[in-house]
């Protein structure tokens, strides 16, 4: 984890050969946390997704990873996720003060499968990151219904005893990110584009 204060730049290529954080590749084990947040943020006609419909336009989000709300959490990425990229989070502590850290992409789709058009991507933590762990981050639309639902998954547990000791803390701020990434998303979903 960096520690950056004021305008520092964080600095993404630091993170780009670490290795996964050790045991993140096991997969979750007993007791550690799980997250699953949900939303329906928009509905389009049934079949594929609209071009520049509201599935679309998440989408797009989803896969440059803005999800958050920047006065949050700031994306540090190179281009849209792809299998293998490493993308970096800039979270806002306040006073100036922001930690930074990254993950790696270990899964990427946008196709249809099970009645459903699914697009977004799963990133595992790295080396040095407060936490172990995976989340996966997608937009999903119902091809019977039209129903577009924003879904972020993840399980993870405290990578440093630091960590371990500020727990509730650090749920708290998963939670408060993860549900004002719903916000944004469905804010996106909802925004006309101009005709």
């Amino acid at each position: 984890m960096d520690v950056l204060f004021g305008a520092q730049r964080a600095d993404l290529g630091r993170w780009e050969t670490r290795d996964f954080t050790p045991g993140a590749s096991d997969g979750p084990c007993p007791g550690d946390h799980h997250d699953a947040y949900q939303r329906t943020v928009a509905t389009e006609p049934a079949g594929e997704p609209l071009p520049n419909g509201p599935f679309r336009r998440v989408a797009a989000s989803v896969l440059l990873y803005e999800v958050f709300p920047p006065e949050l959490v700031q994306a540090v990425v190179r281009r849209p996720a792809e299998l293998g990229d490493t993308l970096g989070a800039r979270h806002a502590m306040g006073l100036g003060l922001s930690l930074f850290f990254a993950s790696r992409v270990v899964a990427r789709f946008d196709g249809p499968a099970e009645g459903r058009w699914r697009t977004g991507f799963t990133y595992r933590t790295l080396a040095g990151h407060p936490t172990l762990g995976e989340e996966t981050f997608a937009v999903e639309k119902d091809l019977a219904s039209g129903e577009v639902k924003v879904v972020l998954g993840a399980w993870s547990r405290p990578g440093f005893a630091l960590i371990r000791l500020a727990t509730p803390l650090a749920r708290r701020r998963q939670r408060q990110v993860n549900l004002g990434a719903l916000d944004r998303l469905q804010a996106l979903a909802l925004t006309a584009q101009p005709g």
